[in-house]
């Protein structure tokens, strides 16, 4: 055997691989940097953004305890209304 060729693939440079790196690291840099002005713009306001009501899922009727209430109390007013004029019909001789 003879060591006059190497078949391997040559090794990656060592200078492109840090220069990757440094790369990697400076866009880390930005990134992180940017992340921090954000959160110093939302301090300088007060805070985050409050989601609307839509946004966090609150729905808003006008279908309170009360005015379910009322109404029901209401249908069964008009429900009695409707019955008691049927029986005076019926007590009347059954004129329909």
């Amino acid at each position: 055997m003879t060591d006059d060729a190497d078949t391997s693939p040559g090794a990656p440079d060592p200078d492109d691989h840090v220069a990757r790196l440094r790369a990697e690291i400076e866009a880390t840099k930005a990134r992180r940097a940017a992340y921090r002005a954000d959160a110093a713009a939302s301090v300088a306001r007060g805070g985050p953004a409050r989601a609307t009501d839509e946004e966090a899922g609150i729905i808003k009727t006008d279908d309170t305890v009360g005015k379910i209430a009322a109404d029901a109390g209401q249908e069964i007013g008009n429900k009695v209304s409707r019955l008691a004029s049927r029986l005076s019909r019926f007590r009347r001789g059954g004129n329909k």
